[in-house]
């Protein structure tokens, strides 16, 4: 993806992993799969609502603790996109993921940019973060041209199955 689709258009300011002699538009690898998810929702707006998107895929992150200094990830992007979106349909979506893992999970008033306020919440299992959930902020739709309220979930998955082989 690109630094503007991942930084710009999601309010961000992160370090991102750029690649090096990159061919093309796509010059950054992925800190997060809400941007994509997002761009997705964008070019389908032709669409009928509500539209709910998932994606899984890998992240990267700088981090010099690894042998390579990026960090992968697998991770899982939610998104409910319609015009009665809030942040307790993406809840009851992710409770209702968890709990069919045995997993019970707290949210913890957060802040994000990319979030409104007071409706950004981190997702933690035994007081280890595992993900984000939200109302995406009416300046990132804008940016990313989307007319629809939506609502956002991304977890960590390799973190969330450590915390299942536990239970």
């Amino acid at each position: 993806m690109t630094e503007i689709e991942l930084n710009g258009k999601m309010n961000q300011q992160q370090k991102i992993v750029s690649l090096q002699n990159s061919v093309g538009d796509y010059n950054h690898l992925r800190n997060s799969l809400l941007p994509s998810i997002l761009k997705n929702l964008m070019e389908n707006q032709h669409q009928e609502y509500p539209q709910n998107l998932f994606e899984f895929g890998r992240t990267f992150e700088q981090d010099k603790s690894t042998e390579t200094g990026i960090k992968e990830a697998n991770h899982l992007g939610l998104v409910v996109c319609h015009e009665k979106a809030d942040f307790t349909k993406i809840r009851q979506i992710v409770d209702a993921l968890l709990l069919s893992l045995g997993i019970e999970a707290a949210v913890k008033e957060s802040e994000n940019v990319s979030f409104v306020d007071g409706r950004i919440g981190e997702i933690s299992v035994k007081n280890v973060k595992i993900g984000i959930i939200g109302e995406i902020h009416p300046a990132v739709l804008d940016k990313w041209e989307i007319t629809v309220p939506v609502v956002a979930a991304e977890i960590d998955v390799e973190r969330l199955w450590e915390l299942v082989k536990e239970n």
